[in-house]
C-alpha cells in the first residue's frame, strides 16, 4: 500500500459512538479543517484503495460509521458558513451540532421549523438519517435541507440543491452518507418563534381516545408510554412533577404539547407543568445514553392498532421492560429513503437496557411492527434486509441505481450499508 503524502491521514484512532455500542480502529483517521482538506483526503484514500466513512457526533445506534479504511472526523469543521436573513437560509459546516445551529438561528431572528428532543447530533447526521420531531403537519429534518456541497468518490466537489437536482436530491436527502462526504449544507429556517409547552400524565385510554383531537389542536403533540411507575426516571422525564389525570401509577402516558408563539408576544402566565422559551431551548430534552433503541414508523392510519399490540405484548411478556416508548406523528416527505417517504407516519421508539436480553425483546417488537409496514429510523437499530426494504420503499431500487452511478466503486460503503444497498 502506498503511503499518504499530505499529512492529513494519521494512524487510525479508536472511535466509539454515543452509546458505546459501536467502536473500531480504522487504518487512518483524518480530521479535516477545510473543504480542500476533505477533497485531499478523498483523493488520497482513492489512491490507497481505501473506503471512507465520516462521523459527526456519533449519535447513531447501528454500525453506519465503522470502516477498515479512512475515518473522517468532522469535529474541527464547526463553522457557520453564511446566513441569508432575507431568505431565512443558513449554510453550515458538517461538524455543527443541531443545538449549536438552533441557538445561532435565534441570534439571527430565525428558528428551525422543527427538531427532535436531542440536539447534540451533528446537523448532517440528523439530516442523513431522517431524524425528526413531532407534528402531523411537520416533516422530518431532511426536508429542511435545501442544498449541500459534497466531495464525491472522484475527489471532486458536487453542489446539489432541491431546486436544480430533482430526483437526485430527493435520493440524497436521507442517504446515510453513501453519496459522498458533506462539506457544507444549507438549511431553510423559519421566522424565530417561542414555544408554550405543556406536560402532564394521563391514562392510556385518554391518550388514545383523544389522540386525533390533540394532533389537530396542537402544532406538536407527542407522548411517552410509561409501563412502570419508575419509567419516567429513565429518560429524565418529569414523572410525578407534572399534573396528572391518571387513575393509576403505571401503564400511563406522559403527554406533551408544543405550540408556537411569536417572539414579540409576551409570555403567558404559566401553570404547573408548563414552560415557555425560544424553540432552541424548549425542544431539547436531556438523555443519558443508557439504553438500546429501535424506532419504526407505521403508516399514520395504523398507529392505534400497532401501539395496542406492542403495549399488550410488553405488559404480558416483558414485565422487566421499564423504558418508555416514545410516540410521534410525522408528515410525509418526497425523499426516497426516509421513514416518511411519500406517506405520513407515526413513529414508535422502543428501548431497553444495554444488556444482551434486550435484543430478543427488540426483535420481537420488530416482528410485530413489520406486520404494519413499519419503516426504520436509519439512526436507530433495525433488522432490515434487502427484500424487506424492497417491499417497504417504492423507490428502493431507484435509490440503489443512483447510488451506484454516483459511487460505482462503493467507496462510501461499509459492511453494514453494503449488505443493504449494493
Amino acid at each position: 500500500m502506498l503511503s499518504p503524502d499530505s499529512g492529513l491521514l494519521e494512524p487510525g484512532r479508536l472511535w466509539y459512538n454515543w452509546f458505546g455500542e459501536q467502536y473500531f480502529v480504522p487504518t487512518y483517521t483524518a480530521r479535516p479543517k477545510s473543504e480542500e482538506d476533505v477533497r485531499t483526503i478523498v483523493r488520497e484514500a482513492r489512491k490507497l484503495g481505501l473506503p471512507l466513512r465520516g462521523s459527526g457526533a456519533g449519535h447513531s445506534n447501528p454500525a453506519i460509521v465503522p470502516t477498515p479504511g479512512v475515518h473522517v472526523d468532522f469535529d474541527a469543521m464547526r463553522e457557520i458558513v453564511s446566513v441569508d436573513k432575507a431568505k431565512l437560509q443558513v449554510t453550515v459546516q458538517p461538524g455543527v451540532r443541531v443545538g449549536e445551529l438552533s441557538r445561532y438561528l435565534r441570534t439571527q431572528g430565525m428558528s428551525l421549523n422543527n427538531q427532535g428532543d436531542i440536539d447534540t447530533q451533528a446537523v448532517p447526521g440528523a439530516i442523513m438519517t431522517a431524524t425528526h420531531g413531532a407534528g402531523k403537519t411537520l416533516p422530518c429534518m431532511s426536508a429542511q435541507m435545501i442544498a449541500a456541497r459534497i466531495v464525491t468518490a472522484d475527489g471532486d466537489f458536487l453542489d446539489l440543491s432541491a431546486e436544480k437536482d430533482g430526483e437526485l436530491f430527493k435520493a440524497f436527502r436521507a442517504s446515510i452518507g453513501m453519496f459522498g462526504l458533506i462539506v457544507s449544507l444549507t438549511i431553510q429556517a423559519v421566522p424565530s418563534y417561542n414555544i408554550h409547552k405543556r406536560s402532564w400524565n394521563t391514562d392510556v385510554e385518554d391518550t388514545i381516545g383523544n389522540l386525533h383531537q390533540r394532533l389537530d389542536d396542537n402544532r406538536t403533540f407527542w407522548f411517552f408510554w410509561l409501563p412502570k411507575k419508575e419509567s419516567a426516571d429513565l429518560y429524565v422525564l418529569p414523572g410525578g412533577a407534572v399534573p396528572s389525570t391518571a387513575t393509576r401509577d403505571h401503564d400511563i402516558c406522559h403527554m406533551r404539547t408544543y405550540n408556537p408563539v411569536p417572539v414579540d408576544e409576551p409570555a403567558p402566565e404559566l401553570q404547573p407543568g408548563e414552560q415557555f422559551d425560544h424553540s432552541s431551548v424548549i425542544y431539547p430534552n436531556p438523555y443519558i445514553p443508557n439504553f438500546r433503541e429501535i424506532e419504526y414508523a407505521v403508516p399514520f392510519g395504523r398507529f392505534e392498532e400497532a401501539f395496542a399490540e406492542v403495549r399488550e405484548r410488553m405488559l404480558q411478556k416483558y414485565p422487566e421492560a421499564i423504558y418508555p416508548i416514545e410516540c410521534r406523528a410525522v408528515k410525509g416527505d418526497d425523499s426516497y429513503l426516509s421513514a416518511y417517504a411519500e406517506r405520513d407516519g407515526y413513529a414508535m421508539s422502543i428501548s431497553g437496557p444495554l444488556e444482551y436480553w434486550t435484543w430478543g425483546m427488540l426483535k420481537e417488537m420488530d416482528e410485530i411492527l413489520d406486520r404494519y409496514e413499519a419503516r426504520p429510523h436509519w439512526g436507530k437499530h433495525h433488522f432490515m434486509s434487502p427484500a424487506r426494504l424492497e417491499r417497504l420503499y417504492p423507490r428502493y431500487d431507484a435509490f440503489k441505481k443512483i447510488r451506484r452511478e454516483i459511487d460505482p466503486g462503493g467507496m462510501f460503503l461499509n459492511d453494514h450499508l453494503r449488505a443493504l444497498f449494493v
